[in-house]
């Protein structure tokens, strides 16, 4: 009925159509529930320091070189218990500091699933928007865990940048966006970089390359001399 509703009725018609059923109106567009984390999640100041799964997250962490000021800024905590058991918990805020989203990572090398992570509309996703200083130099990075390496980073949970981000980075970005995705992205990373540079973004964009089988964790965000590179516009 509302297609109809669409193509034959008046404006009138179809606003109040969309008042009575206004889930007919998101076409193609999974619903998604509003996300809360996980109940198992904790942070670490509020579990004792003799408790063995805080140790084994804490080893976890140091391994890759996350400090406890990193723990601190990024509301990073742990599940041991649980469907989340065994997992670092990364919350999302946007830009009203609401919950957007969050990533679980197992610290156990064996396990199967490394990831576990909610199921929301990812490409309307600004992971930690509620950070970003849009007057600053933008980091586009990979993943998570990178982006605590390098000062005002966008992760992009992936190797592509949606269309959502695309606009804002457009429309808010006032200095240079910095392109720097893992060692066996760089394809996707050129992708990201030519998607990105035009309009009044032209001259704007920097691409890193990453030494080969290294993240931006494993050099603590140093990039060494010689890793920017300029591509052909």
């Amino acid at each position: 009925m509302g297609w109809l509703i669409e193509r034959f009725g008046g404006k009138k018609d179809k606003q109040y159509y969309e008042l009575i059923r206004p889930d007919e109106f998101v076409k193609g567009e999974k619903q998604y529930k509003k996300l809360v984390l996980p109940k198992e999640y904790h942070k670490f100041e509020d579990v004792s320091d003799i408790f063995p799964e805080k140790r084994r997250a804490m080893n976890y962490l140091k391994s890759r070189g996350i400090t406890q000021d990193i723990i601190d800024k990024y509301d990073i905590g742990f599940a041991y218990e649980g469907d989340y058991a065994g997992r670092i918990i990364v919350p999302s805020f946007d830009k009203e500091g609401e919950l957007n989203y969050f990533v679980s990572r197992s610290w156990n090398p064996k396990t199967r699933m490394k990831y576990k992570n909610p199921e929301a509309a990812k490409e309307f996703l600004i992971f930690n928007e509620s950070r970003i200083n849009w007057d600053e130099d933008i980091w586009i990075v990979e993943g998570v865990f990178d982006g605590f390496f390098v000062p005002n980073s966008i992760p992009l949970l992936g190797k592509f940048i949606n269309d959502n981000l695309w606009e804002i980075l457009y429309q808010r970005a006032k200095k240079d966006i910095i392109v720097c995705l893992d060692d066996d992205a760089w394809e996707d990373a050129k992708r990201v970089y030519y998607k990105l540079s035009g309009g009044k973004l032209y001259g704007r964009i920097k691409l890193v390359k990453l030494p080969e089988g290294k993240d931006l964790g494993d050099l603590r965000g140093v990039i060494p001399e010689g890793s920017y590179v300029e591509l052909e516009k």
